[in-house]
């Protein structure tokens, strides 16, 4: 999982590739303190791994930016260590 925080929500990503060799990236929205969790999947395909992975970073921070409109920005405390995952 890839994760990275947009406007203190914290997101996490799985990226996966599909039978006949498309790419998918699912997203999870994680809300602090209480840790609520909204799950996306992925529903378009793309043929890289790249490509899925920069479409649902975007929906994320678009999905973020639509339910944290007009509040203002949560900090998290501690906030998860990004890692940088070598890609193939």
């Amino acid at each position: 999982m890839i994760q990275a925080i947009h406007k203190g929500v914290e997101i996490e990503m799985e990226v996966h590739q599909q039978p006949h060799g498309l790419w998918k990236c699912d997203y999870t929205l994680i809300k602090h303190p209480e840790r609520t969790e909204t799950i996306h999947h992925g529903d378009e395909e793309f043929a890289t791994m790249d490509l899925a992975y920069e479409h649902a970073v975007q929906a994320a921070h678009d999905a973020i930016d639509q339910e944290t409109k007009g509040q203002p920005v949560t900090e998290v405390v501690n906030p998860p260590r990004q890692v940088r995952m070598a890609r193939e």
